[in-house]
C-alpha cells in the first residue's frame, strides 16, 4: 500500500497508476461515452416485430448485467405500462408465460442462473430477448429463433453496463413499451465528456479523485432515492466490492427513513469509520427532497459530514449515467490508493471453478 502521505499525489501518476492497474479497468471506465455510442449502433441494428398481449417484463440477470435491468427499473418507474421485475436467480417466477417479455441478459453468455432461467422462459412460451457477447445463451436464443444483440467481447462484465443497458432501452422504445425516444438514448452519454473525472484532471480540480481520498480506510453508506437514482447508489456498491475490495453499505429513500435513520442518528461522531454519499437528483420530487433535508439535518453531525454527489444532465437517463461514470472513477480511484488491482476478482473466479465441477 502506498506511503499515506504520498496516496493523493498518486492519482496523479500516470506510470504508478499502469503499475496498479495493468489491465488498464481506468481507461474503461473513461470509454464510457464511446461505448455507449457502439452500444447505439448496436441497439438499433435489430428490427423487433411487434409483441401482442404484453402483461409484464421479465429481466434476468446477475451481476454487472442485472444492474442494467436495476437502472431501466428505476427510469421506467413512473412511465412503463407493464410492471417490470428483475430476476436475479435459477428460477423464473410463476407468473412468467406467454403473455411476457422476457430480457436474458449475460456478458459471457454462460452465467448459469440466466442460462437456467431462459430455458425456462423458453419452456413456457415467453417472449425471449437475448443481450449477450456469445456463449450458451447466444446458441439458446438462436434455437428459440428469437431476437439477440450481440455485444463486443473482451471486456469485464461490470465494465460493459453500456452495451447491456444501450440494446435493452432501445428494445423497449421500439417496443412501445419506454417514453424515451432513440434520440435521447442515443445522445444519452454525449455530456460525460464534458466531466473532469479522467485520470488526466488533476485531482485538485478532480471530484473523483477527491472523493476517492475521503473515502480511503472508511466504509461508505451510499445512499439514492427510489425509482429515480437507487440503482446508480447500487452500482456504486457493488463496483465498491468488485473494483476497491471494500466493504460499503446501501439504502434508499424514503425506506431508509422508515429504519435505518435510527442507527445513524445514534451513532457518536469520532467513534465510527462511516462516510455517507448522497446521490442527488434535479428529479427528486418536493416531498422527498424534505426528507433529505430533514434526514441530514439529524444525522449530519453524528457522521461527520455528508458527501452530496449531484447528477448532470438534462434528463433522468443522462443524470443517472452521468452518477454511474463519477461513482465508477472513484471506485477505480480508491483501488490505486488502497494498492489494489481494480481488475481481479479471483474470489469470484475460484467460486466458479468449483460450482464447475
Amino acid at each position: 500500500m502506498a506511503g499515506r502521505m504520498n496516496r493523493p499525489a498518486l492519482l496523479d501518476c500516470p506510470e504508478k497508476i499502469k503499475g496498479l492497474d495493468p489491465q488498464g479497468m481506468l481507461d474503461m471506465v473513461a470509454r464510457m461515452p464511446e461505448m455507449w455510442k457502439a452500444a447505439a449502433e448496436i441497439g438499433q441494428a435489430i428490427e423487433l416485430k411487434p409483441l401482442k398481449n404484453i402483461r409484464q417484463i421479465v429481466i434476468c440477470g446477475l451481476g454487472g448485467s442485472a444492474i442494467a435491468g436495476d437502472i431501466v427499473s428505476d427510469l421506467l418507474a413512473n412511465s412503463c405500462p407493464r410492471p417490470i421485475f428483475i430476476n436475479r436467480n435459477y428460477q423464473l417466477p410463476a407468473f412468467v408465460n406467454d403473455e411476457t417479455l422476457v430480457f436474458a441478459l449475460s456478458y459471457s453468455g454462460n452465467t448459469e442462473e440466466t442460462l437456467s432461467a431462459v430455458k425456462m422462459a423458453v419452456s413456457r412460451q415467453a417472449n425471449i430477448i437475448g443481450v449477450t457477447s456469445g456463449g450458451k445463451l447466444r446458441q439458446i436464443i438462436a434455437e428459440n429463433k428469437s431476437p439477440c444483440f450481440v455485444i463486443p467481447e473482451g471486456y469485464q462484465p461490470r465494465a460493459a453496463l453500456a452495451f447491456m443497458l444501450g440494446p435493452l432501452l432501445y428494445s423497449l422504445a421500439q417496443l412501445g413499451l419506454s417514453p424515451i425516444s432513440p434520440v435521447e438514448i442515443g445522445a444519452a452519454a454525449n455530456p460525460l465528456g464534458q466531466l473532469a473525472y479522467g485520470p488526466s484532471q488533476p485531482g485538485k480540480n478532480n471530484p473523483a479523485k477527491q472523493l476517492a481520498v475521503k473515502l480511503l480506510d472508511r466504509t461508505p453508506i451510499i445512499l439514492g432515492v427510489n425509482g429515480i437514482t437507487g440503482a446508480a447508489a447500487y452500482r456504486f456498491k457493488t463496483q465498491l466490492s468488485e473494483n476497491s475490495k471494500v466493504t460499503a453499505l446501501v439504502n434508499v429513500f424514503p425506506e431508509l427513513n422508515h429504519n435505518e435513520l435510527v442507527n445513524l442518528a445514534a451513532l457518536t461522531r469520532g467513534k465510527h469509520n462511516f462516510s455517507l454519499i448522497l446521490l442527488r437528483s434535479e428529479f427528486e420530487s418536493e416531498r422527498m427532497k424534505k426528507r433529505i433535508e430533514l434526514t441530514k439535518s439529524l444525522v449530519g453531525g453524528q457522521i461527520g459530514g455528508i458527501n452530496e454527489l449531484p447528477a448532470r444532465g438534462k434528463n433522468l437517463l443522462e443524470q443517472v449515467l452521468s452518477l454511474i461514470f463519477l461513482t465508477d472513477f472513484v471506485t477505480i480511484y480508491l483501488a490505486i490508493l488502497r494498492g489494489v488491482n481494480p481488475t481481479e476478482v479471483e474470489a469470484i473466479n475460484r467460486l466458479k471453478k468449483e460450482l464447475a465441477r
